[in-house]
């Protein structure tokens, strides 16, 4: 079995995954755990007994496939091990860390009142654009303003995955992905400047920082002393997840919305690209974004049936060519590849060179079919890791650097993000 293994948790908007992750990359539990309360302003209170509820399921399954092996003797095909191939090895329930990532720029109080991030509020909107490039520092401005007679100048707040994490070790940070993000975050000028006390945020820390051990173990059905580590923003948790942390390494992120990244060694600079700091020095993150683009494809299934399941109406689509939803599937693999090739002309101007493959994370790549359907379209190698949630894989490589495994987050990516699946376009030579 693997020496260490780390749970993994992903605060989302509709709900938490959470996974057991080995030092191998090897994902030997997942759960995901959909939020029931529909008030979003105490949200934030779900992640807890989400974890709670995770947890508690994630044990449950280790436990049973133990079981099996035990029984059997030896390790079915279908049961996840340390070392592909390896069947003397087995699962066994065991922390050595936990991470967390989650949604930004989701804003919280102590108390567990909510604005998540793509909330729309009056108060948000009044102030849409005053803050040139910050997006934490007009939802902290909504927040304080929709709240204000909850808040006190002495009154903590937090982003996601810094709440959970304040939860279980009563330590208060704010994960800075790398120094040049500051700029989308604040400084403690900007934060008088909206009325917000400099004291009501933690300090800034990196991605992989040791914030202290979980101190509510027993609440959580945990053992002692397991360190918590930073995940970060999902964003750039999933890129880290993808190992799309080396010049010309591709990723396309398809959620409620997509994008196409491509890690640079120059920032590139027009309309259609949006261009960030890598979370790995001297590098950049260049993007060519598609809104809502898994929110149409939601659309489509709930006109048709909204108690359908998702892998139900995927067969269906493709089933039934004709279908709205096929079409739209189509039309978003169109969207793709005229993404892909702002970013190629771009990458080939500036002389830089692309890999061969481009790495998926998101909900279409649970689907193989619709995988197949990308690849084909696009014309371009598509691959996926061990879990289509990479931002889980992301809080692995932290989690590893965060107790010493490693010295640096690109080493650790190396050694423990695996690609699973491959899907080679039809008509590639």
């Amino acid at each position: 079995m693997a020496k260490y293994n780390f749970l993994c948790a992903d605060i989302g908007t509709t709900s938490l995954k959470t996974a057991l992750v080995s030092e191998n990359g090897q994902v030997l539990s997942f759960y995901q755990h959909f939020y029931k309360n529909k008030d979003k302003s105490r949200i934030a209170l779900e992640w807890i007994e989400g974890l709670k509820t995770s947890i508690k399921k994630i044990k449950e399954d280790v436990s049973s496939k133990s079981d099996i092996k035990s029984q059997s003797g030896n390790v079915s095909q279908t049961d996840i091990t340390s070392q592909p191939g390896d069947s003397s090895q087995q699962t066994e329930f065991k922390i050595n860390a936990i991470a967390i990532s989650g949604n930004g720029p989701t804003i919280v109080s102590e108390e567990g009142t909510t604005l998540l991030w793509n909330e729309e509020t009056p108060e948000a909107k009044k102030i849409a654009g005053t803050f040139y490039q910050s997006l934490f520092l007009p939802r902290i401005r909504a927040f304080t303003q929709l709240y204000k007679n909850k808040i006190t100048p002495e009154t903590k707040l937090f982003s996601g995955p810094e709440y959970l994490i304040w939860y279980l070790t009563n330590n208060q940070i704010t994960i800075l992905p790398e120094v040049r993000f500051e700029f989308a975050y604040w400084n403690d000028d900007a934060l008088e400047s909206i009325g917000v006390n400099k004291n009501q945020f933690g300090k800034f820390v990196k991605p992989a920082y040791n914030c202290g051990p979980c101190i509510k173990y027993e609440e959580f059905g945990l053992e002692e002393n397991i360190p918590v580590i930073a995940g970060g923003p999902d964003f750039t948790v999933a890129m880290i997840g993808t190992n799309t942390l080396s010049p010309g390494s591709l990723c396309d992120c398809a959620g409620s919305s997509e994008g196409i990244n491509l890690c640079t060694p120059k920032p590139f600079f027009s309309e259609s690209i949006r261009t960030l700091p890598s979370i790995i020095p001297d590098l950049w993150n260049a993007a060519v974004l598609m809104p809502s683009s898994g929110v149409k494809f939601v659309e489509c299934k709930t006109k048709f049936d909204d108690s359908i399941s998702y892998p139900d109406y995927i067969d269906y689509c493709f089933e039934n060519n004709t279908s709205d939803g096929y079409k739209t599937m189509s039309s978003l693999a169109d969207n793709v590849k005229t993404s892909l090739d702002i970013l190629l002309k771009a990458a080939a101007a500036k002389g830089i060179e692309i890999k061969d493959t481009m790495m998926v994370t998101g909900g279409q790549a649970k689907n193989d079919k619709w995988m197949q359907l990308k690849a084909d379209t696009v014309n371009y190698k598509l691959c996926i890791t061990e879990t289509p949630d990479s931002e889980l894989i992301g809080d692995a490589v932290l989690a590893a650097c965060g107790i010493g495994l490693y010295s640096d987050i690109k080493t650790a990516a190396d050694n423990i993000v695996k690609q699973s699946k491959t899907f080679t376009p039809k008509n590639s030579n």
